[in-house]
């Protein structure tokens, strides 16, 4: 087994206290985080406290982390925040890894502030974030999880709820989510949705820690044992959940045999044979993994064909809008699963037959580390066989036996 971490934001949203408050507790960080903020503050001259506190949210035990703000930064300028973080880093205990991601965070939101404002970089005025806790929630959740070893594993994102509804803020009145949360999740390509909750759940601080601390996205579980579980809880009171962000420390299944794959279906009886048969190398070439199609009988007892394309989850979308693009049909069907599969590599062998040597490749089948089967590739067994004028069938045959012998000499 595997360990990783999964971050769950599918309840309600994230904020950068929530991912903090969710660290500590799904570890032992509490003296740490208390002396970032000693070092934050004599570095920067700024008067910020925390409270770290254990509250029920709607009947789930988390930890609340409260920030007091007596005196803050003066500056609101992007180019003094990132200047103001990088002098922090300068005075803690990270790898030069997790402070490069850090700057990396709060670059991401600039470049979302710049794009929506239409302001240069270096002319960029920021608003909300221009924050020293800002600073404590982008360096407090890197130390906490590099100090806790939580950097070095994979990092797993579910799609995250932004909330639905209006936000006020120094800009006016917009709808969730707000326009620089936008711009990160679009930048970010990261699934995102909206329920029943009226409100902003997903904060700029929130998208850029999501962002980037997660190194796949998935949009649902793998097989997985739970070790550890996180409640950080936000500072809102939600009337139909809890305001909270779930952290998983998990072990994973040794399933890499096991991938979710989505399934598109859709019936045609109006494409021609041309069409049909053209079809399947283009899909291949989108992306689909499998392409096949079988006849059956439609309604008014017409003759039909279902074309069935097996795909992953993230190229479904595209994968149906080509269907539908290229076919005329009105709809396609999506089933997700689970498959099975035996772990694959290509090995290189040197074949001596009649004389006459050649290089040759085989598919090796696995299953748990051990070889359970092999094939030469088609291509080669078809070339190496026009060589030596003999049928494929028969030098299959050799091929396998030879490449058995081979692994024999070396043991």
């Amino acid at each position: 087994m595997s360990k990783a971490l999964i971050i769950d934001p599918r309840i309600a949203g994230g904020s950068g206290d929530m991912f903090l408050s969710s660290i500590l507790d799904l570890t032992e960080g509490k003296s740490i985080l208390l002396e970032l903020v000693d070092k934050i503050n004599s570095t920067l001259s700024t008067k910020m406290s925390v409270e770290i506190n254990k509250i029920l949210k709607k009947g789930i035990n988390s930890t609340h982390l409260t920030i007091n703000i007596e005196e803050d930064l003066t500056s609101h300028h992007a180019s003094d925040l990132l200047l103001s973080m990088q002098k922090v880093l300068d005075k803690i205990d990270l790898s030069d890894e997790a402070k490069t991601k850090a700057e990396n965070m709060l670059n991401l939101l600039f470049k979302a502030e710049s794009k929506v404002h239409g302001e240069p970089l270096d002319k960029l005025h920021l608003h909300e974030t221009a924050s020293v806790d800002t600073i404590l929630d982008i360096v407090g959740t890197i130390v906490l999880m590099e100090k806790n070893n939580l950097l070095n594993i994979p990092i797993l994102g579910l799609p995250v709820n932004v909330g639905s509804g209006f936000v006020t803020f120094s800009h006016g009145k917009m709808s969730v989510p707000p326009p620089a949360v936008l711009e990160v999740l679009q930048e970010l390509d990261y699934p995102f949705f909206s329920d029943e909750v009226d409100g902003e759940l997903l904060t700029p601080t929130g998208i850029i820690l999501l962002g980037g601390l997660v190194t796949k996205q998935i949009t649902q579980l793998p097989p997985l044992r739970v070790r550890k579980i996180g409640y950080g809880a936000g500072n809102k009171n939600l009337p139909s959940r809890s305001n909270v962000l779930r952290l998983l420390l998990v072990e994973l299944e040794e399933e890499s045999s096991k991938h979710y794959l989505s399934m598109l279906e859709t019936h045609l009886d109006d494409v021609s044979g041309e069409i049909l048969g053209g079809i399947v190398s283009k899909l291949m070439l989108q992306g689909a993994l499998d392409v096949s199609y079988y006849p059956l009988i439609m309604k008014k007892n017409r003759p039909a064909w279902c074309l069935r394309v097996i795909c992953d989850e993230d190229k479904a979308s595209l994968l149906a809008k080509f269907m539908m693009k290229e076919l005329g049909t009105l709809g396609v069907r999506e089933d997700r699963f689970g498959r099975y599969e035996l772990e694959r590599r290509v090995v290189k062998r040197s074949i001596n037959f009649k004389g006459k040597s050649f290089e040759c490749r085989f598919k090796e089948r696995m299953l748990d580390g051990e070889i359970i089967g092999v094939k030469p590739e088609f291509e080669d067994i078809t070339y190496i066989a026009n060589e030596l004028k003999i049928s494929i069938n028969e030098l299959e045959i050799i091929l396998i036996n030879q490449y058995y012998e081979g692994d024999k000499k070396n043991e």
